[in-house]
């Protein structure tokens, strides 16, 4: 959990802008070539452009300092979650006092959209598994994909905002809930999609998965 959640992370504040950094993976994000996307979309001024290549900078440092923790034998996960956010919190907060409004804005909206997509494609591989057991069509795949993106991405968001937490037994019923509803969301825009026969598969390889 602790490299999805670094993953994750590192994608919202260095892939903020475009695919093209999204689909840097398994390497190091060029932090110039972010900053020179988010100066051109956000109209960035010189000072703010300096000062968010400070930010970036800062933030992943940061994240490779939480990365290090999460590798030792003795990491404690709930630690290593609270420190997460911290260095979220202060790259947002930090982010917010360098842009107006306005730019603050799109930039939500720009990490929003780069991290449906992101999530989108972890949800294709499942799609990939399903697409001959279903004979599911080119259309219901691409109908499949921002439904299943989403659901894991809501899954991902309520296990990052408990992993912290001490979870008595009214959080552990909350944190339930949550999963629960955002399954049952999921599950009901999936069955929305598919035909009540590929319906019936469907649950079969759930159970099937679930089983093995």
């Amino acid at each position: 959990m602790s490299r999805l959640i670094l993953c994750t992370l590192a994608c919202v504040a260095l892939a903020a802008v475009s695919t093209s950094a999204v689909h840097a993976q398994g390497g190091d994000v060029d932090v110039e070539m972010v900053v020179a996307e988010l100066t051109e979309t956000l109209e960035l001024s010189d000072e703010q452009a300096q000062e968010v290549t400070g930010h970036l900078q800062a933030f992943g440092a940061a994240l490779d300092e939480v990365s290090a923790q999460a590798e030792a034998e003795d990491a404690d996960g709930a630690e290593i979650i609270s420190a997460l956010k911290a260095s979220r919190a202060e790259f947002q907060g930090n982010m917010k006092g360098t842009l107006s409004d306005e730019q603050y804005a799109a930039y939500e909206q720009l990490v929003d959209e780069v991290m449906q997509e992101i999530f989108e494609s972890i949800a294709q591989l499942r799609i990939t598994d399903l697409k001959y057991p279903l004979e599911l069509t080119p259309e219901q795949e691409e109908a499949l994909r921002p439904v299943m993106g989403s659901g894991i991405r809501g899954l991902v968001g309520v296990i990052f905002e408990y992993a912290d937490r001490r979870m008595g037994p009214r959080i552990k019923l909350q944190m339930a809930n949550k999963l629960k509803s955002i399954q049952a969301e999921t599950n009901n825009g999936i069955n929305q999609i598919l035909t009540p026969e590929q319906q019936q598969k469907y649950a079969a390889w759930k159970e099937a998965q679930q089983s093995g």
